[in-house]
């Protein structure tokens, strides 16, 4: 912990929580000894302590942008004008990746194809391509669990306070620095981000910049849009055994407890394979 306590004030970093169901079961129970399920919160902390040094985030320049956006927000039409500006970047993307599925099908051999030089097979340039190597390797730690629920105001505003605790940022002059010069990315599922997003809105009367939540930048978390998603081609194309919906492909892939949305073990996993093998195999 001492570690990442250095970290913290000395580089940028992400920070993320969600919470985490235990169920405590006794097998001999008595009035005073029950089984129950307890809630928590887990949260990690992500660095790039290695990567080369880049201009700080800057808490003034945020404000600035923020208040901007509220005086012109995104209309209707320039949202439609940027979907128009990236649509055929995403095109050509679309199609290289439907190609992809041709050429590495099994039962086609790429290297003895006679026109696999043609720069139709070239893939598409990178529109910002991240960096990688070993200088960019991201580091993640583990924050003490805690027994505080996040589903509610109170519980998020909590966890704030014991995360910034264990982080050593909890003094008053840290929380003045964090107040007027930290910008801290903070990273969870819809629930989170729309509790931290509330948090936000309820102190944005306080008194100084760290109790008003200047510093923080909510991230909504893709990974649950993607199941989502997921979940709902379940829902409209799961079919059955005798047509040619997903419970078809589920019985000839021979895919076992797929026949239910599941919210624990590897469902989502096992689901977006099968999904992408049926598209891939549509494709071909």
């Amino acid at each position: 912990m001492d570690k990442v306590q250095h970290l913290v004030k000395s580089h940028p970093f992400v920070i993320s929580h969600d919470n985490l169901n235990i169920p405590f079961r006794v097998y001999s129970q008595r009035i005073d000894n029950q089984s129950h399920f307890d809630s928590g919160t887990a949260a990690t902390v992500y660095f790039q302590p290695d990567a080369p040094p880049i201009a700080p985030l800057c808490n003034c320049t945020l404000q600035e942008y923020r208040a901007a956006g509220r005086l012109t927000p995104l209309s209707t039409s320039e949202i439609f004008a940027l979907e128009c500006e990236a649509a055929p970047s995403r095109h050509v993307r679309d199609t290289f990746r439907v190609l992809r599925y041709l050429i590495e099908c099994p039962e086609f051999n790429f290297a003895t194809y006679s026109h696999q030089d043609d720069l139709v097979f070239t893939p598409p340039l990178p529109i910002q391509q991240l960096h990688s190597g070993q200088a960019y390797v991201t580091q993640q730690y583990m924050l003490g669990t805690v027994h505080i629920e996040e589903a509610s105001y109170e519980g998020n505003d909590k966890l704030l306070t014991e995360w910034f605790k264990q982080l050593g940022l909890h003094s008053d002059e840290e929380q003045r620095q964090t107040g007027m010069e930290r910008v801290i990315p903070w990273v969870g599922d819809q629930l989170t981000i729309e509790r931290l997003c509330g948090l936000y809105k309820f102190c944005a009367q306080d008194h100084n910049a760290f109790d008003r939540m200047d510093w923080i930048i909510p991230v909504f978390g893709w990974f649950h849009l993607q199941m989502a998603f997921a979940n709902s081609l379940h829902k409209q194309y799961l079919g059955a055994t005798a047509g040619r919906g997903l419970m078809h492909a589920f019985t000839l892939l021979e895919r076992k407890g797929l026949n239910y949305v599941q919210t624990k073990g590897p469902f989502h996993q096992s689901l977006r394979d099968t999904i992408t093998h049926v598209a891939k195999a549509h494709n071909k």
